[in-house]
């Protein structure tokens, strides 16, 4: 369904699972500093979403993910310790994103195509929609899954359509934090070639990557 890249611990053993969508244009690798060290205790599942030119396509990209994770066929959760690394298993399943990856997962909560907790826990990071009226279509309250976001709030970047203050009212969690952190932009929390472009990044990569990685 999509191409994949898997980080994971050394020693064979169940562990914690995290899936993660990346950001508008970016890869597999965009986010090797931010992941590896979860990696160190934690099955962390890099897919590769198409990359949408013309339109932002949050649904076409919603709507794969639990087909994704659970498609008994093509599905990646089935093949760990199967025909993929033997010798692991999960635990737990969270979901995270970053930027339109934060959004897919926003649009999917809100268009109910997950059930409340199915998942562990969502996480997004300065996540960005293009349309917070018609991308998230619905309130959600979850209480069986932890809800987590952090935010930059910077108003002036090119980097950022609406980003969580402008949609983050339709998302709510009984397990619920919300950080807010004004010294990172949009682009830090990235890495690899992403970090010679000179577009929404910081003097704060590294302090910023940890708290997002909190």
């Amino acid at each position: 369904i999509h191409n994949t890249r898997i980080l994971y611990p050394s020693t064979p053993g169940q562990y914690p699972a995290l899936t993660f969508f990346h950001g508008f244009g970016l890869d597999l690798e965009s986010y090797d500093e931010l992941l590896c060290p979860v990696a160190e205790q934690h099955i962390v599942i890099l897919l590769q979403m198409e990359f949408h030119a013309i339109s932002e396509a949050l649904d076409e990209d919603a709507v794969l993910i639990d087909p994704y994770l659970n498609d008994p066929e093509k599905g990646i959760l089935g093949r760990i310790g199967n025909t993929i690394m033997s010798g692991y298993s999960y635990s737990y399943l969270g979901l995270a994103g970053h930027s339109r990856g934060g959004g897919v997962l926003s649009h999917a909560w809100t268009s109910k195509y997950f059930n409340d907790g199915d998942y562990h826990s969502v996480t997004l990071i300065d996540p960005v929609v293009a349309k917070p009226e018609t991308d998230l279509p619905n309130y959600v309250k979850l209480q069986n899954t932890m809800l987590r976001a952090i935010h930059f709030n910077d108003p002036d970047s090119v980097c950022v359509t609406h980003g969580w203050l402008d949609f983050g009212g339709k998302l709510d969690a009984s397990d619920l934090r919300v950080e807010e952190a004004t010294e990172c932009r949009h682009m830090d929390v990235c890495s690899s070639w992403v970090d010679l472009l000179p577009l929404c990044i910081s003097l704060h990569q590294g302090a910023c990557k940890d708290k997002a990685r909190d």
